[in-house]
């Protein structure tokens, strides 16, 4: 008698299933197709993607090669390339560009290059700021302290990648409008400044020695003495000296 009750009951759930199946067999159907498309598309798209960066750095490569030789246009080749690279390794191309322009001299071209990459949505943040950076280097001299603030000072604060470059520029440009306690400001901060390359370092430590004979000396007398200047912008009174020099 329990095997007959058994049989009638999977009689009953098989019956069941096959409405279920008749009613919504076609959208599960439909589902687990849309899960192997989508998983198709990603999986195909991942793989073009890395095809399309593998091929693009090949590129590059072969056009540093090329450029290296003698004789060579590299800002033409570097130029040329971005316009057939993603848009990361097409920034980076004219990055490229824009630094032979400045090597050979032709620094309004070099400024203009680096400004074009700057304003280029589609190169990534830290690409769009380091080429504010290097326009700002070339800027130092011919224009403003001012209006190269602009450009510099938000890349100049802690955390920024490019903030010791930004400091540089920023520190020169103060310099030669003798902004003498705000260059040296600027020069502090890459010398404290752990992660500045020796370079950047050795170049500030070398122009806050240039710009000391030009701040206010330290007060000396009793603890209670109050200081007869304030470090500023301005030179020390009875001093009208010049700078001798430029850091290399």
């Amino acid at each position: 008698m329990a095997d007959i009750f058994r049989e009638v009951e999977e009689d009953i759930r098989r019956d069941r299933l096959q409405k279920l199946w008749d009613t919504y067999g076609i959208y599960f159907i439909a589902l687990v197709v849309g899960i192997i498309a989508v998983t198709s598309a990603v999986v195909g798209w991942g793989a073009y993607k890395t095809s399309q960066a593998e091929q693009a750095s090949l590129a590059f490569a072969t056009a540093v090669a090329e450029a290296a030789k003698e004789d060579a246009d590299a800002s033409a080749i570097f130029s040329e390339l971005a316009g057939d690279l993603p848009a990361g390794y097409a920034a980076l191309a004219r990055l490229r560009a824009a630094g032979t322009l400045a090597a050979d001299g032709d620094v309004d071209a070099a400024i203009a290059a680096y400004d074009a990459v700057a304003a280029n949505s589609s190169a990534e943040k830290i690409l769009r700021d380091l080429a504010k950076v290097k326009s700002g280097t070339l800027l130092v001299g011919r224009t403003s302290y001012d209006d190269l603030a602009i450009r510099l000072v938000p890349l100049a604060g802690e955390g920024e990648p490019w903030r010791n470059p930004a400091r540089e520029a920023l520190g020169m440009a103060a310099y030669g409008e003798q902004k003498y306690a705000r260059a040296h400001g600027f020069f502090q901060s890459v010398v404290g400044d752990e992660t500045a390359t020796p370079g950047v370092r050795d170049r500030a430590h070398v122009m806050i020695a240039l710009i000391a004979p030009y701040l206010p000396a330290e007060p000396v007398g009793l603890p209670d003495a109050t200081p007869t200047t304030t470090l500023d912008d301005s030179e020390p009174a009875g001093s009208s000296q010049e700078p001798t020099g430029e850091a290399q």
